[in-house]
């Protein structure tokens, strides 16, 4: 079971990223645009598979604080889905966690033995 109090409580790095799912402009708060998040979830899965693996975990303020995410569950379950469906070869689904009363969006990566390329945009890779 992933420990997410561990997991959390760590600085971002080679091995961990952690993305907020709200904009915050000066006039209020949105989500960010689904799309642009699917996008972030492919590259990002991409990085951890093609260097030594590593978990994405979204929902989380850039301090550590749970915002979770706005999102209707059938849009959740699509960028769930993306490492699955947008990369190859394929990469294994993330899964949602509740945490201190927010959803969070977490992607264990771990390091691919093939390239792992977003399809139609390239072989990202992570580099500390």
């Amino acid at each position: 079971m992933l420990d997410l109090e561990r997991l959390l409580a760590q600085p971002e790095g080679q091995y961990f990223e952690r993305k907020s799912l709200w904009d915050r402009p000066p006039k209020g708060i949105k989500v960010l645009d689904r799309r642009k998040v699917r996008d972030l979830i492919a590259e990002n899965v991409a990085a951890f598979a093609n260097a030594d693996g590593g978990t994405l975990v979204l929902g989380v303020d850039d301090d550590g604080t749970p915002s979770g995410h706005g999102y209707p569950p059938e849009e959740v379950e699509k960028m769930l889905r993306v490492p699955e469906q947008r990369l190859a070869p394929p990469q294994r689904a993330g899964a949602a966690f509740p945490w201190k009363g927010q959803e969070l969006l977490v992607f264990e990566v771990p390091s691919a033995e093939k390239a792992v390329m977003v399809v139609g945009d390239g072989f990202p890779r992570r580099v500390d």
